[in-house]
């Protein structure tokens, strides 16, 4: 995620917070509704005079939206290090059980199996 499509998020949750719609931010803000909903799809960049405008719809300062925005940002990179981390576990586990029928396979994680097979049953 890059800071243009994080602060559009931000742009979009402090909207949302402050209850208005495209339209309304748009009159209150100066920033052309066009243009408003191009940048919360990320489809333009935002500029710094558009940010200051809309901090102010929202009774914020202009960096406030930026670190919101940064605060996507840590938690899109937070997300992505959780799933690698994820698919390299699945990765290393995953192929040792693959071939193994459901029952084997409930079996093979049993942490007792070897003790229970040297049990004679009575």
């Amino acid at each position: 995620m890059d800071i243009n499509e994080a602060t559009a998020k931000a742009i979009a949750a402090e909207r949302s917070a402050a209850g208005l719609t495209i339209k309304e931010l748009s009159e209150k803000s100066g920033v052309p509704e066009r243009t408003l909903i191009r940048m919360l799809k990320n489809e333009r960049d935002i500029k710094v005079t558009q940010i200051a405008q809309l901090a102010e719809v929202f009774g914020i300062n202009p960096h406030e939206l930026i670190e919101e925005a940064e605060k996507f940002i840590a938690r899109a990179a937070r997300n992505e290090a959780r799933e690698r981390e994820s698919r390299i576990t699945d990765d290393l586990i995953e192929p040792r059980f693959e071939n193994l029928p459901p029952q084997e396979l409930a079996a093979s994680r049993d942490m007792n199996r070897n003790l229970e097979a040297e049990t004679p049953d009575e």
